[in-house]
Parts: structure tokens; sequence; C-alpha cells
């Protein structure tokens, strides 16, 4: 019996499908027997029930993705994202912007007793030190008028990327307040280092501090370590986890609060 049965026929929508922590994501629940709607800017090597090309980078093109999803929907796994060494307005796009856009007008879709789950970071770890900054690019009503604020805000990609993770962290805490009265939990699930394709570009963006994780763990974390807790999160049968981020590091961030891991 599979650790995932609660999936079976459940239709599950996830980004970033192709490739990485998506992918091994996508191969569980397919082994599982969900349906699964794949939304990627390449289409996913799994055979998938659905595979809807999207770029977050662009607002038309969300939009036309949902209308291609047709009906309801029990779970969404955001999961796609790009890293800090891309240009700094692409990140906000796709690690935020899209993010948003795509799961509001997903919202009315998702059944009683149904899940979201967004992938954040450790890299968001400090999302109450910059809440008020967060907030305020979250109070934007859409995606353009997003975009106009991260103009009026500019960041390296670095920050870029910290600011964008920040920002997932406390959207799924808004989020999970105002839908748990619909029966909608939101969660995210915020990792450490993983090995994926774009490891390489997050070791050059975040620099030493990455390879103190991994010292200090022993090892960056698989795309099937990541996986498994994004199903666990989202599971229909867990009903009492909401607006809640599970940092999942190997305790890194545990051990910073804890005094035993230190920055120099």
């Amino acid at each position: 019996m599979s650790q995932h049965d609660a999936y079976k026929g459940k239709r599950v929508v996830v980004t970033g499908a192709a490739s990485g922590i998506g992918q091994q994501t996508t191969e569980f629940l397919l082994a599982a027997g969900a349906k699964v709607i794949a939304l990627d800017r390449n289409a996913p090597a799994l055979k998938v029930d659905q595979y809807i090309s999207i770029d977050f980078t662009k607002p038309e093109s969300i939009t036309a993705a949902v209308k291609e999803i047709d009906g309801e929907i029990d779970v969404l796994l955001n999961i796609a994202g790009v890293p800090g060494t891309v240009d700094p307005d692409v990140v906000m796009r796709v690690n935020v912007l899209g993010l948003r856009m795509l799961t509001e007008l997903l919202i009315n879709r998702i059944r009683l007793g149904g899940s979201i789950t967004h992938v954040a970071s450790i890299a968001g770890a400090q999302w109450a030190a910059n809440l008020d900054e967060v907030k305020r690019l979250l109070e934007t009503p859409d995606y353009e008028s997003g975009v106009d604020w991260v103009k009026d805000h500019p960041m390296d990609g670095k920050r870029a990327y910290d600011f964008s993770k920040e920002c997932v962290v406390v959207m799924a805490k808004q989020q999970g307040q105002w839908l748990r009265e619909r029966g909608i939990r939101v969660n995210t699930v915020s990792p450490g280092p993983v090995q994926t394709p774009i490891l390489k570009d997050f070791r050059e963006s975040v620099g030493p501090l990455l390879d103190l994780v991994t010292r200090e763990t022993g090892r960056d974390a698989t795309a099937t370590d990541i996986a498994r807790v994004i199903l666990f999160l989202s599971d229909p049968t867990l009903e009492w986890l909401n607006a809640t981020d599970v940092q999942v590091d190997g305790g890194f961030m545990s051990g910073l609060v804890g005094g035993w891991v230190k920055l120099n």
C-alpha cells in the first residue's frame, strides 16, 4: 500500500513538473493514482494526464493556462521557481507574482478539503524581520501593479530571491487564514540546498552560506526528500496543519536558532 494513497483519483496541479522537485513530486503522485495536470515551460518526460505550457513572466500566459484546466481540482502544488542568478524582475515575476496570480485564478476551482502548497526556501526565513516591506508588495492588487512595485524597489539578484521567498511564506500565511473558512489549507515547504539542475545557480548567488548548510548537515537534500514532505503537507486527509512553513533543511535553521551552528 502506497504512503500516498490519499491522492488516488485526486486532481493535482503541479507547477515546475518537468524537472527537479516538481518532477519527483509528479512521479510520486502518478504512482499513487493521482490525475496530474502539469504546468511548466517545458513538457515533462512523465506521462501526466494533461500538460499545459506556461510562462510565469507573462500574465496572459497564466490566464491562458488556467482556461485549459477543466473542472475542479483537489490540490495545487506551486513548485516552479527560478534562482537569484537570473534578472531580479524575472525572479519576482516567477517566484511571487506569477505564483500569486495562478493561485488566485484557481482558488474557486479547489474542492472543499483541498490544499495548496507553495515551495519557498530557507532563504525566506527572515520574513518576520522584513514583514512591512513584504506586506506592501502583497497588498498590490494584481500582477501588473506588482511589477510596478518591483520596479520602484530595485534589488540585486540575491536579495530578490530572498525577498521573493519571504513573500511566498507570508502569502501562504495570509491565504491559509482566509481560505480555512472554505475548508482549504495553505502551507509552505522551505528547503535548504537540493540536488537539482539549478543547484549550481543557487551556490553562485548565495555563496558561502550554502556551503555552510551542506557542511553542517552532511549533505544536500535530494528531490525525493523534499517531494515527500510536499505530499505529506498537501495530503487531503491532513486537516489541521494550516498557514505553516515547514523547513526541510536537515536541521540547519534550528541549529542557528539554538546557537550550535555559527555563521562565522
